[in-house]
């Protein structure tokens, strides 16, 4: 076992699965239960959405890969490319059904898409709440940050369940759509941005709100707007990688590091 400051043996953070169900039945309660603790309780709700992630990589490849074969991914005005572009881009199509592409990088980006975003909206939900006057640990702040994440493993599910029954993959999440997928720049960062906004993210709002106010010890309007400030700051930074995927010409970036 390792040590802590006091120099005394401390335990190694265990699993515990008593909150799942009851996040989403009493979520009042069991946020201001997951807030009240001061040792690490975090490590459960990571560790299901990252099987999660997994698991969905491995029925999306095969899925993927049919999309690629059948070449429904092509570019427009492919027809006018040269024979020499049009042997590039079969190359990199042949590339993009390696496992490499198909199953290790996805699987990477998807861990990056849960742990990332877990990390840095702890540490700005912490310094936002700190802020605003409250004297919350920062383990607390890891602790509600990543319970308040679970509600995307119904996601995940529901984008499994997509790809077994459709054989196909969910292109424009959230509320995308709006903006046309051919966006650059602005557009294709408010795409980016729109993107991670859902049903699944707005139930993560609200346990976050209904956490923070509880565990900060502020007012119910002080803990509402750091809350707020630090998702938004977090949608902002999350949304960067979909412009950087336009600006570099459509490489993957699919989803930025959040969900």
């Amino acid at each position: 076992m390792a040590l802590n400051e006091n120099g005394s043996k401390k335990k190694k953070q265990g699993l515990i699965f008593k909150w799942v169900i009851p996040l989403f039945i009493k979520p009042a309660k069991t946020t201001q239960e997951i807030g009240a603790q001061e040792k690490p309780v975090w490590l459960t709700p990571l560790l299901i959405l990252s099987v999660l992630a997994l698991l969905a990589v491995v029925i999306a490849a095969p899925v993927q890969r049919q999309v690629i074969q059948m070449g429904t991914n092509m570019p427009p005005d492919f027809q006018y490319y040269s024979p020499e572009q049009q042997d590039q881009f079969y190359q990199a199509q042949a590339n993009q059904t390696s496992p490499l592409f198909l199953y290790v990088f996805p699987a990477l980006s998807g861990l990056l898409k849960i742990w990332v975003p877990w990390f840095l909206l702890s540490i700005i939900l912490y310094l936002a709440l700190t802020l605003a006057g409250s004297r919350v640990s920062s383990t607390r702040s890891y602790n509600l940050v990543g319970w308040s994440m679970l509600p995307f493993a119904i996601r995940t599910l529901v984008q499994i369940g997509v790809m077994l029954f459709s054989r196909s993959i969910v292109s424009a999440p959230g509320l995308a759509g709006f903006i046309d997928s051919e966006a650059t720049g602005g557009g294709a960062y408010f795409r980016s941005l729109l993107g991670f906004i859902d049903i699944y993210f707005i139930f993560q709002v609200i346990l976050l709100i209904l956490g923070a106010v509880k565990l900060s010890g502020l007012t119910r309007t002080k803990a509402v707007v750091a809350t707020l400030v630090s998702v938004i700051l977090l949608l902002f930074l999350a949304a960067i990688p979909g412009l950087l995927s336009s600006a570099l010409g459509g490489l993957s970036f699919t989803g930025g590091f959040y969900f």
